[in-house]
Parts: structure tokens; C-alpha cells; sequence
């Protein structure tokens, strides 16, 4: 079952989207979608959410480096 708090973070989620389509921005990426649906679940809190982001794309650099 579906919590409150989990429905209110998806809320949150499909709003930020909707900004960011607005402003013109790409869709979501892959990892960035990860990363909202891992939000979603309660496993990452929202002032969190940047620094998650940050290190994904740092690791990301890294393997494309190697």
C-alpha cells in the first residue's frame, strides 16, 4: 500500500518535472529518474536530493574517464 507521505513526495516529483518542461529543460535522465524514484520511496530526503544528484554525475564522469 501506497503511504501518504510516498503519494506527497510523488506530488512533489511530477511537479518539479512539469516546472522543468516548462523552463525548456530536457526530460529526466535515466539516473535522475533513479534518484526522484528513490525520493519517492523514502529513501532520500529532500534536502538531500542535490547532493545525491551531484555524486551520481561525478561517478558517471569518472567511468567515462576510466
Amino acid at each position: 500500500m501506497i503511504s501518504p507521505a510516498e503519494i506527497e513526495r510523488r506530488k512533489h516529483v511530477e511537479a518539479a518535472i512539469a516546472d522543468s518542461r516548462i523552463e525548456g529543460f530536457p526530460p529526466p535522465s535515466r539516473i535522475e529518474l533513479e534518484i526522484y524514484d528513490a525520493y519517492i520511496r523514502g529513501e532520500i530526503e529532500a534536502q538531500d536530493l542535490v547532493e545525491v544528484y551531484k555524486r551520481s554525475r561525478n561517478n558517471m564522469a569518472h567511468l567515462r574517464m576510466d
